[in-house]
């Protein structure tokens, strides 16, 4: 492609691969329209501002009918709070003296700490940094913190490293979060980086709890982690709409609405 591009062309042709792949990184967007990487950055920014796309870490990402942008830890965390704290009071009547679990991160994660903070004799795993800060406080709790690489914003730790980890151990339970609750079962997420960290999550377990408000059922993440059916207990709150009520009903997956 030639390098004196216009604007409005360049724009199309990322949208484009947007389409085609779902997903454009900055550096391959940049050799093949031949241009500057911060060129590229300015187009998605351009892009994201008019909701054409989200920027993700070294590229950008499509945002289809009913896919959700990642938002901001400081937003989330403003969202749904009373929902979540009923989700993470339920949480802990499955938690047993002396468990080993994964907490998975994000906002209902650490509302489910704050209950755990209480317990003694627990040995949590997780890849939040909030998590680990707030249980590292009580002495009765072996706090194991993945290691990794911190993502700005999330304080989640990601990377092969923090993957490795996970896959290394085995323990009672891992509660795990979502982004997104798909009408066809799946569970996605709009993090890519993600994905390979949770499925490590699923399978070191004995048993997998999702722990997800009822706004998270019917939208779309942008990559899949798990079929729901592959879930042991879901845990969510009242405002789970009949249909989806019914659905989990037919799927046979167990669930507690509160």
């Amino acid at each position: 492609m030639t390098h004196n591009m216009l604007t409005e062309e360049r724009h199309a042709a990322i949208l484009n691969e947007l389409h085609l792949k779902g997903f454009v990184q900055i550096s391959v967007l940049a050799q093949q329209l031949g241009v500057n990487p911060i060129t590229i950055r300015r187009d998605l920014l351009s892009l994201e501002e008019q909701g054409r796309c989200v920027r993700a870490r070294g590229g950008a990402i499509q945002v289809g009918e009913g896919a959700i942008p990642e938002l901001p830890y400081e937003i989330k965390a403003r969202q749904y709070v009373e929902e979540k704290q009923r989700i993470a009071r339920e949480a802990m009547k499955v938690v047993g003296d002396g468990d080993i679990i994964i907490l998975d991160s994000g906002s209902t994660m650490y509302k489910f700490a704050e209950q755990l903070v209480t317990l003694r004799r627990l040995t949590v795993v997780t890849n939040d940094i909030k998590i680990a800060c707030l249980l590292a406080v009580n002495p009765s709790i072996t706090m194991i913190c993945t290691g990794g690489t911190a993502r700005a914003n999330v304080y989640t730790l990601l990377g092969s490293q923090t993957e490795q980890f996970i896959r290394n151990i085995r323990v009672k339970k891992t509660f795990l979060a979502a982004d997104a609750i798909h009408e066809d079962g799946t569970i996605s997420n709009v993090n890519m980086e993600e994905i390979a960290i949770k499925q490590a999550m699923i399978a070191a377990a004995e048993e997998v709890i999702l722990l997800a408000d009822s706004s998270k059922f019917l939208k779309t993440g942008f990559a899949n982690v798990v079929d729901l059916k592959k879930i042991d207990l879901i845990i969510t709150d009242s405002g789970l709409t009949p249909e989806w009520q019914s659905r989990l009903k037919e799927w046979q997956v167990k669930t507690r609405l509160v």
